[in-house]
């Protein structure tokens, strides 16, 4: 099989207040309000993303150790003045990809944002084939994926309706099988992507961050 993922995995690994507290990612009840809490997957998951690309920055002070709770949550506050959902959330790329490229501008983020739908109806799905070397292309770049899974189909261990964030994709050269690993409640999860793809009955989506090639930035 052929194996993508993100780089640094450990980078991703968040200190709880309990020193024996460690969790991959953000989870949305760190949030400050109960609103936040309910609704704040999306917001978690594009906070997750933005301090995997800070931690990988040259300029990150805590090295490979877990990144500190208290500052995580100060991140996730700032993430959602961008990234915030309406009254049913984020059920669509669109509102979380505008959200996201917003704060990426807001702070100047050598980052490029690309997306892709799974549309409820199967017949208006791209080719799983497609699907699948999109996401090795945003692997490529070094940076986990946001995935919106609104059904599950047969993969249990995802929960409709909720944003999660993408860290890995093993999958045959042929696409006759391919797997995921993501993060979601501070664990690293991993599902049959190809089963998802056949049963799910509403779909979802997909929304990557690609840094800048160095050769962009020496130009801008």
């Amino acid at each position: 099989m052929i194996n993508k993922s993100i780089k640094q995995v450990n980078l991703l690994k968040i200190a709880g207040e309990n020193a024996q507290e460690i969790y991959y990612g953000g989870i949305q009840k760190w949030y400050s309000s109960r609103w936040k809490r309910l609704s704040g997957c999306g917001p978690t998951v594009v906070s997750t993303i933005m301090n995997y690309y800070y931690r990988t920055c040259d300029n990150d002070e805590a090295g490979d150790m877990p990144f500190p709770i208290a500052k995580f949550r100060k991140l996730m506050e700032d993430v959602w003045k961008y990234v915030t959902p309406t009254m049913r959330g984020i059920p669509n790329t669109d509102i979380l990809l505008k959200g996201a490229q917003s704060y990426i501008s807001a702070k100047n983020l050598d980052i490029n944002l690309d997306f892709l739908d799974v549309h409820e109806t199967p017949r208006s799905r791209p080719e799983f084939g497609i699907l699948v070397e999109y996401l090795s292309d945003a692997f490529e770049h070094d940076m986990p994926v946001a995935f919106l899974n609104l059904n599950s189909g047969s993969e249990m261990l995802l929960d409709s309706w909720h944003w999660v964030t993408m860290i890995s994709l093993e999958y045959e050269k042929d696409y006759s099988a391919a797997f995921i690993e993501f993060i979601d409640e501070g664990k690293i999860t991993k599902i049959n992507l190809l089963s998802w793809f056949k049963t799910t009955t509403l779909g979802g989506g997909f929304v990557s961050f690609h840094r800048y090639p160095e050769s962009e930035k020496a130009n801008d």
